[in-house]
């Protein structure tokens, strides 16, 4: 056994007892591994891939995007969850990786994905939480035939570069290579110029313009990040009718704004609801637009 085969074998004996019936822990590219979430009823070829926030892992935060694989699957709908290469783990505090890494590893989870038996390659779709969210849309004005429907929660927009001038620790790790910012109730970071240099050129509202596709973002009114989601509706809105080609009237671009809801959705307060809130509205989101 090479060493490469030794240490997914490792892995897979490490998280056996968290994969649930239905769920399969899979190697979608290499160092890059996912779980594989089927339905245990009848599956009709739907499939969405779900991509987590910085420096977050898989599951995401309070298990987030877990629920939400068990949810879509629940409702006959198939989902692939992956951890980015160099971040892929809530317990890291060395950011290894980059915006470009990131598409790289989004675009070998479709593919993983679009080889599974049974997938129909016209009813894929997205789902990126915070910085999930540029790499959905990015992938998405890439190769515009492979989303039909995109969901983003929390997400930045606008110029990517340009999200991190009012960011200390991003503005010291440009000018000194790296930096370590203490982040309250989570964990101490460690991020390098290269992450945020990789951001440079990459815009969301021209690659969102670029998506043929149904969108949907969701936030909280109490999110730090700035919302822009009424801008980014009417991008889509105002795109032609030859832009999105045939199907047109079933590829809407919605947002809806949860009261009082964190950038997180307050998900480690469930009894506020906000967490369950965003679950149902995406799945609902994608039964009707996949």
């Amino acid at each position: 056994m090479c060493l490469k085969s030794f240490r997914l074998v490792v892995l897979l004996l490490a998280i056996a007892p968290a994969i649930r019936a239905g769920e399969s822990l899979v190697e979608v590219a290499p160092e890059v591994v996912g779980v594989w979430v089927t339905p245990a009823t009848e599956w009709n070829g739907r499939a969405v891939l779900l991509f987590h926030g910085m420096a977050s892992d898989r599951d995401d935060v309070g298990g987030l995007l877990k629920q939400l694989a068990g949810d879509l699957a629940a409702q006959g709908i198939a989902s692939l969850r992956i951890n980015f290469r160099g971040e892929g783990d809530a317990r890291r505090t060395r950011i290894e990786s980059t915006f470009v890494t990131r598409l790289e590893d989004a675009a070998a989870a479709h593919a993983w994905v679009k080889a599974q038996k049974g997938t129909d390659a016209g009813r894929m779709g997205a789902l990126g939480f915070s910085l999930g969210g540029p790499t959905a849309v990015v992938t998405a004005a890439r190769q515009p035939s492979w989303f039909k429907s995109i969901a983003v929660w929390s997400s930045p927009s606008g110029d990517l570069f340009a999200l991190w001038d009012k960011s200390e620790t991003a503005q010291r790790a440009l000018r000194e290579g790296e930096a370590t910012e203490d982040i309250p109730g989570w964990k101490s970071l460690t991020t390098k110029r290269a992450f945020y240099d990789s951001f440079r050129g990459f815009d969301f509202d021209a690659a969102l313009r670029q998506y043929p596709g149904a969108f949907l973002t969701i936030r909280g009114s109490a999110d730090h990040v700035a919302n822009r989601d009424t801008e980014l509706v009417r991008i889509l809105s105002d795109r032609p009718a030859s832009a999105l080609g045939s199907g047109a009237a079933s590829r809407p671009a919605e947002a809806v704004l949860l009261g009082g809801a964190d950038h997180i959705f307050n998900v480690f307060q469930p009894e506020l609801g906000h967490a369950g809130r965003v679950r149902a509205l995406t799945v609902a989101w994608f039964e009707r637009t996949l």
